[in-house]
């Protein structure tokens, strides 16, 4: 069964929406850049393995991850993320959901995720970057396999580990 989302989780993600919607260095009259596409691989996180893109413009981006933890399932995640330092370190903090759908012999079940991932990345050489991440993970919404079960969505928050390499480049 669906539960609701608590009040809180919706409004935190309409704020990080707003904070890279109102950049507001676009508005102080520097000369706005392309911003950068980035494509790469994840180990751990919302996925044994998975896919992600980012588009990224000045210390702002948005990502989107496709993943599986046992090829059984799949995992979406989005998130968008603030970058700080000019350094060939850069730690970001962001927010985002993450949804996972599993298929068994006996049907399919899913929950919906708020994350909030806190990661350094490591600029390589030029376009190449490596980074780690921990994302702090609370359940918002599940839908069970057995539809008789109506225990709500546990609401620990669950810090979850992960690596990725990712190649950017200016479109």
């Amino acid at each position: 069964m669906l539960h609701r989302p608590s009040a809180p989780a919706p409004f935190l993600l309409l704020a990080l929406i707003g904070l890279l919607v109102f950049n507001a260095e676009t508005l102080e009259g520097q000369t706005p850049d392309r911003g950068e596409v980035r494509i790469g691989i994840t180990l751990g996180g919302t996925g044994f393995l998975g896919l992600v893109t980012e588009y990224r413009r000045h210390d702002w981006g948005g990502e989107l991850t496709l993943g599986t933890i046992t090829f059984r399932e799949i995992a979406v995640a989005v998130a968008g993320k603030r970058y700080f330092g000019d350094g060939s370190f850069h730690p970001a903090v962001g927010l985002g959901l993450w949804s996972l759908t599993a298929w068994t012999e006996d049907g399919s079940g899913s929950i919906l995720i708020l994350r909030a991932p806190l990661a350094v990345e490591w600029n390589m050489a030029g376009s190449h970057t490596a980074g780690l991440e921990v994302a702090l993970n609370r359940a918002l919404m599940v839908n069970r396999l057995d539809p008789e079960d109506d225990t709500p969505a546990n609401r620990t928050i669950v810090p979850i580990p992960g690596a990725y390499y990712r190649f950017g480049w200016t479109p």
